[in-house]
């Protein structure tokens, strides 16, 4: 079993372990539509080559990329308008950017993956039908290889692989919405929410800060 899984399993294990103890227990689908602001700092990533003659990928300032993620939570409710929550999402953030001009005309595009594990403190102001609803909590990413598509004009079109820094990336999320409750096992649960980015250990010398702007939607079903 490699550091990774070992990891993966660890930070499942007590979330999962609480929730499945006790009764008050939800079960949520949940789909994140991400807007990413991601600042390099005159960086070069280099896809593997696969055999192919390929071009390193320069990135410098701003970069804007949608994505999105999708996956299960959990919930618990441990007290009136209090619950707890993990799960396992997939993320995946696009950046398009034109090839440098020495490399002739096209576009370069990078889908950045992770499976992403979200810890949240959740709470509810009231136990109306309808209630604010705020969450505060970690999402610690574990980056997956990235797909990189390279469109180069007169050419044949690359599909190359770039390979990830293994290391878990950790966010701060902070979210304020609605919960509605539409029947006694349904509510839906939607959030703006915004996740700033605050590094892997030990790996600030290839940081690249990023926060992101997300709509957090959720249907849970209640045990």
């Amino acid at each position: 079993m490699n550091l990774d899984l070992r990891l993966l399993i660890a930070l499942l294990w007590f979330p999962a372990t609480l929730v499945f103890g006790q009764q008050k227990l939800s079960v949520s689908a949940t789909v994140v539509p991400t807007y990413s602001h991601t600042f390099y700092n005159s960086r070069f990533f280099y896809p593997n080559s696969a055999g192919q003659i390929v071009e390193p990928i320069y990135m410098s300032g701003k970069r804007w990329a949608p994505g999105y993620s999708a996956g299960v939570s959990v919930l618990y409710n441990y007290a009136p308008g209090w619950s707890v929550a993990s799960g396992i999402w997939y993320q995946q953030l696009t950046t398009r950017q034109a090839r440098q001009t020495a490399a002739g005309e096209g576009t370069t595009t990078v889908r950045n993956r992770a499976i992403r594990i979200p810890i949240l403190l959740n709470y509810a102001t009231s136990a109306k039908r309808l209630s604010p609803y705020f969450s505060l909590g970690f999402l610690t990413d574990i980056p997956m290889s990235a797909r990189v598509v390279v469109v180069r004009s007169g050419q044949s079109t690359q599909n190359l692989i770039l390979e990830a820094n293994r290391r878990p990336v950790f966010n701060l999320m902070l979210g304020a919405g609605a919960k509605y409750q539409l029947n006694r096992r349904y509510t839906l649960m939607a959030q703006p929410i915004w996740t700033y980015q605050l590094g892997q250990l030990g790996g600030a010398n290839t940081d690249n800060p990023r926060f992101e702007l997300s709509l957090l939607t959720q249907v849970a079903y209640s045990f």
